[in-house]
């Protein structure tokens, strides 16, 4: 079998690396959430993108203002990744988006819940 067949059962059948994605976006989704349950601001931010961090910070630093974010930790149920963004859908309907940075995979949005309005989510933190 050709190699360009080979690359292209793979995307067929299993996204090449699809799975490795789904796998990191689901940790650092479940490191955010469990951090801002157990109040640690410090590891909580780490799993932000640059951008979110920065919304996150008014008038105190990311890791004073993240553990009073009201997120709850809960399980994750599925991931999804679309090319460079993902989504991860927890076990209480809440949802975080993903993208990937130069560090990998960080949060953009966390805390989303789908709303009636115009806007698809309303979120607790984002960019």
């Amino acid at each position: 079998m050709s190699r360009w067949a080979l690359l292209g059962l793979c995307v067929v059948l299993a996204g090449c690396g699809r799975a490795d994605d789904e796998r990191a976006v689901s940790a650092v989704t479940d490191r955010f959430v469990r951090a801002v349950e157990a109040r640690d601001g410090a590891l909580a931010c780490a799993q932000l993108s640059a951008a979110t961090a920065d919304a996150l910070e008014q008038d105190e630093s990311c890791e004073e203002a993240a553990p009073r974010l009201e997120i709850v930790a809960s399980d994750v149920r599925r991931a999804q990744v679309f090319g460079t963004a993902a989504k991860v859908d927890l076990a209480d309907g809440e949802s975080t988006f993903l993208e990937l940075t130069a560090d990998g995979w960080r949060i953009a949005a966390a805390g989303c819940r789908p709303t009636a309005g115009d806007q698809p989510y309303e979120c607790e933190v984002e960019a």
